[in-house]
């Protein structure tokens, strides 16, 4: 009776079980003479605790060491050495995680196949698969999805030989975490966990200090391994450099994290210190070419007061400068329209040719805004609790708040900014609370927990400090008229007495 031509399997293959004799316990010759590849020694030290049977390798990484091309390098030498392997990869963007780790496994396996042609009678590669052809289904690569709150999804993977790898493991949850590891029962069940340290808690963490063999924990089981972005062999001293000014220096939390590869202490503090903030109210700030005028206004609901903030700005994004010229709290009596109204009235294209308003829009502000509408006068509404403009600033900051209030802080640490001369102002920016939540991502204090857990009012002075670095301005008009003109000569006349006294 005729049938289908039963597809053999590769361990049928006598080239098959030469390979595995010599690639099976050394990875690092399998990734130069399958792959063509050399290894930098962050991989090879991953690679060598990997390949033991029944490992459990934990990696924190900053940017930069390779962490994609090194699990499509694993995958795929752990697949072709082992019958029915199956690779699992959990993740919490597992599209990311197809794409990138994918069009790497693409090139290696197109490596390996020009080497040895044989490999493509036995294994298949798709855009999102490898997998035995003989026993598709059962020795293959997998990628799942992790979600919080449907952890038990993640159950179910049992097999002789199996390698579960976890990316950006800081953010899945001691419970997911659990579930998986209940499944590995099998003497070479592996387990290896990639992550930046996002989090100074959770099963992640543990596994770097309660759960890591060294020396002094011979109990400990998990392999720890520490990734330096700065001794990474492919990141340029140009890249390092750049992200110290992009993250404010060695000691910031971001560069820690995503550099250093070291959990910090809390990952959460203040974003500017009480001395860096009073000398911004009493330093030089000057403006290039072609500064305007921005009015930005944080509008009071009664228990706040509503405050308007008149600057003189020059450039964009890391480059903005900013001089405050007027600050004004209003009485706590005043409403959202008449806070309109005293907008209109105080920032005339008379007065500050060319003058950009922006008022915070969410809440009591649209009634601001609906005014400054009836008065004819344009303004820009902030939303900052918006996500951020573009992806490369919203895969570093959750809002647009998280955004602002640390540009206006690396304007104060870096000269770019002189704020009003008011402790009050002062008081505010040295207790703004921020912190990083499991993405990796800044994100700031949320108000009511700033209130009723840390005691800190509204820091409505420095909210509008922050505004200024969400808008765009226009450059002020060269002529004005006399009596204008006057009034601002007399305030830039005082500027320029401050100036004189901090030279």
């Amino acid at each position: 009776m005729g049938g289908q031509k039963r597809i053999k399997s590769v361990t049928t293959d006598p080239r098959w079980r030469d390979m595995v004799i010599r690639y099976r316990y050394n990875w690092a010759l399998a990734v130069v003479e399958l792959f063509g590849m050399i290894p930098t020694w962050q991989q090879e030290e991953i690679m060598n605790s990997v390949q033991e049977t029944g490992s459990q390798t934990t990696v924190t990484s900053g940017h930069g060491t390779g962490k994609s091309s090194l699990t499509a390098m694993m995958l795929l030498i752990y697949m072709i050495m082992y019958p029915d392997a199956r690779v699992i990869i959990v993740a919490n963007k597992i599209g990311q995680v197809k794409t990138g780790v994918f069009k790497y496994v693409k090139t290696y396996w197109a490596n390996a196949a020009r080497r040895h042609p044989w490999l493509q009678n036995y294994f298949t590669l798709t855009d999102t698969m490898f997998y035995e052809k003989s026993r598709k289904g059962i020795w293959e690569v997998l990628c799942k999805g992790y979600r919080l709150g449907n952890e038990e999804a993640l159950a179910g993977e049992h097999a002789a030989h199996i390698l579960l790898i976890l990316d950006e493991a800081s953010g899945i949850s001691d419970k997911a975490i659990a579930i998986m590891r209940g499944a590995l029962t099998e003497d070479d069940n592996r387990m290896l966990m990639m992550s930046q340290p996002t989090r100074p808690s959770g099963y992640f963490y543990d596994s770097h200090h309660s759960l890591a063999r060294h020396p002094d924990n011979p109990n400990g089981f998990w392999n720890a391994i520490v990734l330096n972005s700065e001794e990474a062999p492919h990141v340029t001293l140009k890249f390092i450099r750049e992200k110290l000014v992009e993250y404010g220096g060695r000691d910031s939390l971001e560069y820690m994290v995503k550099v250093l590869g070291r959990f910090p202490r809390n990952v959460s503090g203040y974003l500017l210190g009480r001395d860096e903030c009073d000398r911004a109210a009493r330093r030089k700030v000057y403006l290039e070419k072609g500064w305007g005028w921005v009015a930005t206004a944080d509008v009071g609901n009664g228990r706040d007061k509503s405050i308007l903030n008149i600057c003189k700005v020059s450039g964009y994004g890391d480059a903005r400068r900013v001089v405050s010229f007027k600050l004004v709290e209003m009485p706590g009596t005043m409403d959202p329209i008449s806070f309109g109204d005293y907008i209109a009235n105080e920032c005339t294209q008379e007065r500050y040719p060319g003058i950009t308003i922006a008022v915070d829009g969410d809440g009591v502000g649209s009634g601001t805004l609906k005014q400054l509408e009836r008065r004819g006068v344009n303004a820009v509404s902030i939303r900052w609790g918006q996500p951020p403009f573009s992806k490369k600033v919203r895969e570093r900051f959750k809002n647009q708040r998280a955004w602002s209030n640390i540009m206006a802080a690396d304007a104060i640490r870096s000269g770019r900014m002189r704020i009003d001369i008011s402790q009050h102002t002062a008081e505010q920016a040295s207790k703004i609370p921020y912190f990083m939540d499991e993405m990796g991502r800044i994100m700031m204090v949320p108000k009511p927990q700033m209130r009723q857990k840390l005691n800190i009012k509204s820091p409505d002075r420095w909210d509008t400090y922050c505004f200024i670095f969400l808008i765009g301005y226009r450059p002020a008009e060269a002529e004005l008229s006399e009596d204008m003109a006057d009034f601002t000569q007399s305030k830039l006349d005082e500027l320029s007495e401050l100036d004189a006294l901090l030279t």
